[in-house]
């Protein structure tokens, strides 16, 4: 047993170094590149079609368009690693058209595993909220375990509260303490 608890430790290390991309931040949008597909930093979204033994050709449909890269100017990091002053977060554009805003205003951005989700930072009575519609998941939280006020807004701070739990219930199961 006492050797399990150091490896533990070693693994749920490495397990947020290998993370290290998921980030929970707010920022400022500086720039918003759309590509399309078949350009050097978008992959096309399927395959070239293969011709098979038989003679018969595979078919890939798809309704992903191009790729899309939003800069953003880094104000607070709540959860992860983000240094520099800027991070670029990149996604392809769904059938529904592009997803990251043009906006002037602050926003509150999650990324984990590579998905994407941001919602506008609404600031009342100096406490942060989100859209929980829009911004659907902070690590493997989603948003809607915190109750929406009456306009359908969460508070971050309170949605921060419960991601903080779940991870220390997570440790505290792996070093065997619960």
């Amino acid at each position: 047993m006492r050797l399990f608890r150091p490896l533990a430790l070693i693994v749920l290390g490495a397990m947020s170094h290998a993370c290290a991309q998921d980030v929970l931040l707010a920022g400022h949008v500086q720039r918003v590149i759309l590509e399309p597909p078949i350009t050097e930093e978008c992959p096309p979204p399927c395959p070239l079609p293969l011709v098979r033994p038989d003679g018969s050709t595979t078919v890939c449909i798809t309704n992903m368009g191009g790729c899309e890269s939003m800069e953003v100017k880094i104000d607070q990091v709540f959860l992860g690693d983000a240094s520099g002053a800027t991070r670029t977060f990149t996604s392809r554009i769904s059938e529904w058209g592009p997803g990251f805003p043009v906006t002037s205003k602050q926003i509150i951005i999650s990324e984990k595993a590579g998905s994407v989700w941001w919602s506008y930072a609404t600031v009342r009575d100096g406490k942060t909220y989100i859209d929980p519609k829009r911004l659907r998941m902070i690590g493997d939280i989603s948003a809607s375990v915190v109750a929406p006020d009456d306009d359908g807004l969460v508070a971050l701070d309170a949605l921060l509260e419960r991601v903080r739990q779940v991870e220390a219930r997570r440790l505290r199961k792996a070093i065997g303490k619960e």
